[in-house]
C-alpha cells in the first residue's frame, strides 16, 4: 500500500482485528486509520519526512551558525572593517532584497538570502583596510542582540506567527521555522569555541604573516571546532524531528493530506479505541529522538575525554 491509498473496506481496523482482504499479502499489519490508510505505509513515509526535516534544518542551521560565528566570534567588535561606500551600497541592496524576498515565497527568498550573504562576504573580502574610508562594525554585539531578541520571544508563539505568514502549508515552511529557532544555538556554541581558539599562538602567527582571515578561519579555527559542531548537530537533529511531529500533531506546518508521525497520532484523538494510531508512531518518535540524543551524549563524552 502507498501512504495515500484508502481501503474503504477496512477503516479503523487494528492489527489483530478481522480484515476484509483477499489474502494475507494484502493485510494491514499495523492497522488502518479512519480513512482506511495503512499505518505501516504512513510510518515509512513519515520517516522520510522526519529525516528530511532533520537533515535540512541541521545543515542550514550549521551554515548560518558558521557564518555568524565567524563574523561575531572571530572579528569581535570593531575587528571587521569595511569600506563605507561599499557598506552603504550593500545595505541598500539588502533592504530591497529582504523586501522582495518576503513576497517571492520560501524558495526565491532563500536564494535571495544566500545571495545577500555572498555579496556581504565579497565586500568583506575585498575591502581595503589601509585606507581611511573604512569603518569598524560591531558584529559581535549585533549578532548577540539578534540572538537575545529571538530567545526572548516564546518559541511556540514565534512558530505560530511565522507559519501563518506562509500562503500554503509545506514541509519547507517547517524547515525554515526550525532553522530560525536553531541557528542561535549553533552560533553560541561555535562563538564560545572561536573566542578560545583565536588567541592561540599559531593563530596569532598566521595573522602576523598576513594570511587572510577567511583562510585562517577555514583552515585552522573551524577544524578545531568540529567536536561542538557534531554534538550540536546530533541534538539538533533530534529536536527538529520532535518539533516537526509536534507541529503535525497540532495540524500546522505540513499539508493535511501528508502522513507524518505526528499526524497519525493526531488521528488517535478522534478515536480513543484506536490504540495502534498512537502506539506505533509514538514508538518511532521515541526511538529516533533517544537515538540521536544518545549519539550526542556519547560524542560529548568522547570529545571531553580526548
Amino acid at each position: 500500500y502507498s501512504d495515500s491509498y484508502m481501503d474503504r473496506d477496512n477503516r479503523s481496523v487494528g492489527p489483530f482485528d478481522k480484515q476484509e482482504v483477499s489474502s494475507v499479502y494484502y493485510r494491514h499489519w499495523l492497522g488502518t486509520d479512519s480513512l482506511g490508510r495503512d499505518v505501516l505505509a504512513g510510518l515509512i513515509y513519515g520517516s522520510y519526512i522526519a529525516l528530511q526535516v532533520g537533515l535540512f534544518s541541521v545543515v542550514l542551521s550549521l551554515l548560518i551558525g558558521i557564518i555568524f560565528s565567524f563574523l561575531g566570534g572571530y572579528f569581535g567588535d570593531g575587528g571587521l572593517r569595511i569600506d563605507r561606500y561599499k557598506l552603504v551600497g550593500i545595505s541598500i541592496l539588502s533592504l530591497f532584497g529582504i523586501f522582495y524576498a518576503l513576497h517571492l515565497g520560501w524558495g526565491m527568498g532563500l536564494v535571495t538570502f544566500l545571495l545577500l550573504i555572498f555579496l556581504w562576504m565579497l565586500a568583506i573580502r575585498y575591502s581595503s583596510r589601509k585606507t581611511q574610508s573604512t569603518i569598524g562594525l560591531p558584529m559581535d554585539m549585533i549578532i548577540l542582540k539578534i540572538i537575545e531578541l529571538i530567545n526572548s520571544i516564546p518559541g511556540l508563539f514565534l512558530i505560530l506567527v511565522l507559519l501563518s505568514m506562509f500562503a500554503r502549508p509545506s514541509i519547507w515552511n517547517v524547515v525554515l521555522v526550525i532553522v530560525l529557532l536553531r541557528w542561535p544555538v549553533v552560533t553560541r556554541h561555535l562563538r564560545a569555541e572561536i573566542l578560545k581558539i583565536k588567541e592561540e599562538d599559531y593563530i596569532m602567527s598566521a595573522r602576523s604573516i598576513g594570511l587572510p582571515d577567511w583562510k585562517i578561519y577555514l583552515n585552522h579555527i573551524l577544524p578545531m571546532c568540529l567536536s561542538p559542531i557534531i554534538i550540536v548537530s546530533a541534538f539538533g537533529f533530534a529536536s527538529a524531528i520532535l518539533l516537526e511531529s509536534t507541529l503535525s500533531f497540532l495540524g500546522i506546518g505540513v499539508a493535511l493530506d501528508q502522513q507524518t508521525w505526528g499526524s497519525i497520532i493526531k488521528n488517535a484523538r478522534f478515536d480513543i479505541s484506536a490504540w495502534w494510531l498512537a502506539l506505533f508512531p509514538g514508538v518511532c518518535i521515541y526511538i529516533i529522538v533517544v537515538l540521536f540524543n544518545s549519539i550526542g551524549d556519547d560524542l560529548n563524552k568522547i570529545f571531553r575525554t580526548d
